[in-house]
């Protein structure tokens, strides 16, 4: 169970949560590279475009409103930039699913996960341990109360 007290240890899990549904969208990815263009596979990215530009993209607001201001000599706007990053890339995926086009589905798509997965990795193994230092267990609380 996570304590209320590591708001840290809820975005971890949350990126669990969308690392999982990168993994979904990768392999749709390849089954289109591979000329699958099933409804299962374009359904796929639907249901994974969908959980990005609600459940993830409430994660990463979370971090800009609640985590980063707190975190005030910390370099955190690369992470902001590459929130900006992936909103634009959700808006390419979907008006690539709008107009059928399959290949920039695929590409777009990969782009995602690359860019999400690398992202990920370094706010779990940098930004977070960090931050619990900066922050301790106060300011944490903080954060806690925040959200």
């Amino acid at each position: 169970m996570i304590s209320k007290l590591d708001p840290l240890a809820r975005f971890e899990l949350e990126h669990d949560e969308a690392l999982a549904a990168l993994d979904r969208l990768e392999v749709a990815a390849a089954a289109l590279e591979k000329g699958n263009a099933s409804e299962t596979h374009l359904a796929t990215v639907v249901e994974v475009r969908d959980f990005l530009t609600s459940a993830v993209r409430e994660h990463n607001e979370n971090e800009e409103k609640v985590l980063f201001p707190l975190l005030e000599d910390a370099p955190t706007h690369q992470f902001v930039e590459e929130h900006n990053t992936l909103r634009s890339l959700e808006q390419q995926l979907t008006g690539a699913l709008e107009r059928g086009e399959v290949d920039e589905v695929r590409s777009v798509a990969v782009s995602i996960v690359d860019l999400l997965r690398a992202h990920i990795q370094r706010e779990n193994e940098v930004l977070f341990p960090m931050a619990r230092q900066v922050l301790g267990p106060e300011g944490l609380a903080e954060v806690a109360n925040r959200l």
